[in-house]
């Protein structure tokens, strides 16, 4: 998303980085004097005093070769990692306020292979504080990629003012150039350079506080594992219907009122499906429901139709649970406008708060009767983080109505993302789900304060059409899929498995692929016993 075009005239300097080579003099001054645009900009932060505050690397100011591998832009993007640690020269600092002197207890966030991390020793400097440590080396196969790093020590800090500096002390030296590419999503197995997130300060009591608040709140999802698998559906502004003609989000209200939640229904009870997480928001900000928050900022997103409710009381009747899929960056410039901030201090206060009005107005609507307002909550890892949300808040709002409905943070490649997030959520795409190791939920682990669960597709998320045909295909055979399916619920793991529908749902064609509902009647024999 473009959030600043035509907003904001601002001269961007390309970023060099063919070059990993030492920063010549001339070099070294036009590094320093770059024109960057102001959300990338070092600045001030404000520390809280009750919660934990994330500060992006990028917040920081950069010397020697520290940059950005993507060219710095006026949106969020989201490899936004710091890279080209080669010399003790190469440092990152922020400047952070205090609200009143106090230790902090300090979190990094970084990753790289482990031949990289078993070699890299960082330093973090404060006033007269100087903690050195080794990085930590992964010993898990499966996600997160990018791991959460608690010092040993804390660091004190003075009210006011506070500049806090991070270097590598000792380096795992990249082989080629070529190495220090985007980290993929869909793989953890090459190598990547040390390549750091984020910092997260707290005072230690606030943090214990927070942990108890968030235990408080924690979700009860036995239910999702008693009920071993659920049905996962993008209704997608951008899928295509079966026939052909105008995309959804280009004929929404027609599609809308013209969704035959009977046909629907059938469809989850074949697959056996004991919940369904129905995607509201992909694409654009249309919403299928009446939504007075939504239309106090932009009528013609919401719809009289409330589809919501007409889904839950027609699964209810199987008792089949709906939970809300919400993308929270997908096309929202189309309802909130700007969506981080105008001028040259981009604020995202209306932003945010925007989303805990939008979250509580759906949550009290619909009660219990809705499994979950924010059961998958995209986006959270890579775009949301960045900003330094307000997760408790968002929490509360998402339990309003239903205090037990599950909410997932989608934290993709990255540790858990608050303590607030009930289950992992990470995009699966269509590969076989990981089942992760038990000590990453324990106390302390990358995983901490979660469940394990897993998301993904048979054949893909969005349906691909062409001329009456689904042109996707299942990514494994029945077997395969039958063994996925016992694996996670022996590991006591809920999966939600995405099929890919047509938008124009009616009983006048097939909504889904035939291939796909015929393989899912197999898992549920073989799962569930009928």
């Amino acid at each position: 998303m473009n959030l600043y075009k035509n907003k904001i005239n601002v001269t961007l300097l390309v970023f060099v980085l063919c070059s990993f080579t030492k920063l010549s003099g001339q070099d070294k001054i036009q590094h320093k004097e770059r024109i960057i645009h102001s959300y990338w900009a070092p600045k001030t932060w404000q520390l809280r005093a009750d919660d934990i505050t994330s500060i992006m690397g990028f917040r920081a100011e950069l010397t020697g070769n520290l940059n950005h591998l993507e060219r710095p832009t006026p949106e969020v993007v989201n490899n936004a990692f710091i890279r080209g640690f080669y010399t003790k020269e190469d440092v990152m600092t922020w400047e952070v306020e205090a609200p009143f002197e106090a230790e902090y207890s300090i979190a990094l966030l970084y990753t790289g292979s482990n031949d990289i991390l078993s070699k890299s020793t960082f330093e973090v400097t404060s006033g007269n504080t100087t903690i050195i440590e080794k990085a930590n080396i992964k010993n898990w196969e499966t996600r997160p990629i990018v791991q959460r790093h608690y010092l040993k020590q804390n660091l004190k800090l003075k009210k006011g003012i506070n500049k806090i500096s991070f270097r590598l002390l000792t380096f795992g030296k990249e082989k080629k150039a070529e190495e220090n590419k985007e980290i993929k999503a869909n793989t953890n197995k090459k190598p990547n350079p040390f390549a750091f997130w984020s910092i997260e300060l707290v005072r230690p009591k606030a943090h214990a506080a927070i942990k108890a608040r968030a235990k408080a709140m924690k979700a009860d999802i036995q239910w999702m594992v008693d009920g071993k698998y659920g049905l996962f559906v993008h209704f997608s502004s951008g899928s295509r219907p079966y026939n052909g003609g105008p995309k959804l989000g280009e004929q929404y209200q027609k599609l809308v009122n013209e969704f035959d939640v009977d046909a629907f229904v059938e469809k989850v009870v074949e697959i056996g499906a004991s919940w369904v997480t129905f995607t509201c928001a992909h694409g654009t900000q249309h919403w299928p429901a009446p939504s007075k928050t939504i239309d106090s900022i932009k009528p013609g997103f919401t719809c009289e139709r409330d589809l919501i409710r007409e889904l839950i009381d027609g699964l209810g009747k199987h008792n089949i649970r709906l939970m809300l899929y919400y993308n929270p960056n997908s096309g929202m410039e189309d309802l909130y406008g700007n969506t981080y901030g105008n001028g040259k201090t981009p604020d995202p206060s209306g932003y945010f708060q925007f989303l805990e009005n939008h979250f509580r107005e759906v949550s009290l609507r619909y009660g219990k009767d809705l499994a979950t307002t924010g059961g998958y909550i995209d986006d959270g890892g890579w775009k949301m983080y960045q900003l330094d949300p307000p997760w408790e808040k968002f929490a509360k709002a998402i339990k309003a109505g239903n205090p037990n409905a599950p909410v997932g943070f989608s934290q993709n490649l990255f540790a858990n993302l608050t303590p607030f997030s009930d289950m992992v959520v990470s995009d699966g795409s269509g590969r076989i789900p990981e089942i992760q190791p038990d000590f990453l939920f324990e106390e302390g682990g990358q995983l901490e304060e979660q469940y394990p669960a897993s998301w993904f597709y048979m054949d893909g998320w969005s349906s691909r059409v062409k001329n009456g045909k689904f042109t996707q295909k299942p990514k494994f055979s029945v077997e395969k899929y039958i063994e996925i399916f016992k694996k996670a619920d022996k590991a006591n793991m809920p999966i939600t498995i995405n099929l890919a529908m047509t938008p124009d749902v009616t009983k006048d064609h097939p909504i889904f692929n035939p291939e796909s509902i015929e393989i899912m009647k197999k898992v549920r024999k073989a799962v569930k016993g009928y």
